[in-house]
């Protein structure tokens, strides 16, 4: 697991003085950093100092919550926790279980940091952002790029290479 930051930093990050947190607080620390670990398959934290202080308060920022949060566990666990506005009906969750879940938490240093931080290889989280892969864009006989679909990759990777395949023409990449 991650070294678990110090009540000390929770003390400066929040901007409370620390003799004003219960001993809770250290548990909260310690589950922080227990699910950062766990959502973003990281081990120890970035080589990078800038990507370690995202890490650490990205933590700092997750322990905060579930501190603030623990005198309401009783009535965040009720199955009763929804909301209806108009014919919208959400249920509400708590911070951790969104966390958990791979939702955006609303917390700017946790969100940006399983952003950045996450191992792509090893982590059930995802980025919102798309991306085109190079062999995946290709040109036609007119010098048109365009991306090729799922299916389209699969039918080029099935026939092979093959200069005198057709494919549908596909709209003009900005």
């Amino acid at each position: 697991m991650l070294p678990v930051p110090t009540l000390s930093y929770l003390a400066q990050f929040t901007g409370r003085a620390e003799d004003s947190f219960s001993a809770f607080a250290d548990q909260a620390l310690i589950q922080a950093t227990l699910l950062f670990s766990i959502v973003t398959k990281r081990e120890e934290y970035p080589d990078s100092e800038d990507q370690e202080a995202l890490a650490i308060n990205a933590i700092l920022e997750m322990a905060d919550r579930i501190y603030l949060e623990q005198p309401y566990a009783t009535y965040k666990a009720s199955p009763f926790q929804s909301e209806t506005i108009a014919s919208y009906t959400y249920s509400k969750g708590s911070t951790v279980g969104k966390a958990r879940d791979g939702q955006p938490t609303g917390l700017f240093w946790w969100d940006l940091a399983i952003d950045e931080l996450s191992l792509a290889s090893r982590s059930v989280m995802s980025s919102g952002s798309v991306a085109a892969f190079e062999d995946a864009v290709v040109a036609n006989a007119d010098g048109v790029r365009f991306v090729l679909s799922t299916s389209d990759l699969a039918e080029v990777t099935w026939l092979g290479t093959d200069d005198n395949l057709e494919l549908n023409p596909r709209p003009r990449l900005g």
